[in-house]
């Protein structure tokens, strides 16, 4: 199965709402529907993160299955005949993202970029975050993610290490307003958990340092910067 993950910008005033959604969900709540419904996408898990930028507040989705096209175009399909649960999500979004879910547009671009994977024995907590991409930096950034998915993984691996982290994966997402570079990543639980902390325990790393340097210089960010803060909207309760 795999993953993908993309962002949406939240309409203003409308964040609330988000977590609302999502604080009002019981695990109990039409589980034939959904289960119906994830089926018939081809969809096998779901979670979501919702982040704060100077622009604007953003939620990112993270979606599990045989394809995201697959995905999009049966949420289209169900929403043609009627489905309720169908309805009630395009209806939630197009209030939230003035997004219609019933139309192709609404589908997102994105191309995986990088997945990588260390064994783990420990519990894990998920993340998902994003920084922008410089749109000269496009072809530069290409070649780092292809590097270090080959030769210079071993510096990936060490920099991950350092951060505690399991599961790392990156995407790159095209929008009208930019391109974006969206992460997932599964981190023990017991690393820290604001940004701060978290860049803190890894100075002494020198690969997270030849990273960091590389992704300011594609982002436009500074090193603290690049791991935002985040709000796990789906977190098990």
């Amino acid at each position: 199965m795999g993953r993908f993950c993309y962002i949406s910008k939240i309409l203003p005033g409308k964040s609330e709402l988000v977590r609302e959604m999502w604080k009002n969900r019981t695990p109990n709540e039409e589980p034939a529907i959904h289960t119906e419904f994830w089926n018939a996408l081809g969809m096998t898990g779901f979670d979501s993160w919702l982040q704060e930028t100077a622009g604007g507040d953003y939620m990112i989705h993270c979606v599990e299955g045989d394809s995201l096209q697959r995905i999009f175009k049966g949420l289209r399909e169900l929403i043609a005949k009627g489905n309720s649960f169908a309805l009630k999500l395009q209806n939630f979004y197009h209030d939230v993202l003035g997004k219609n879910y019933a139309l192709p547009e609404s589908e997102p671009h994105i191309e995986n970029m990088l997945d990588i994977s260390l064994p783990s024995s420990e519990k894990i907590i998920k993340r998902g975050f994003f920084f922008p991409l410089l749109l000269h930096k496009e072809e530069a950034h290409r070649l780092f993610r292809k590097e270090s998915m080959g030769e210079k993984k071993k510096r990936h691996e060490a920099s991950m290490m350092a951060f505690g982290v399991s599961r790392l994966s990156t995407w790159l997402q095209s929008t009208p307003e930019g391109k974006y570079i969206v992460v997932y990543s599964e981190r023990h639980v017991n690393t820290p958990k604001t940004s701060k902390a978290r860049l803190d325990q890894s100075k002494g790393s020198s690969a997270w340092q030849e990273i960091s340097s590389i992704l300011c210089d594609h982002s436009g960010l500074t090193p603290d910067e690049l791991s935002p803060d985040s709000e796990w909207l789906t977190c098990p309760k």
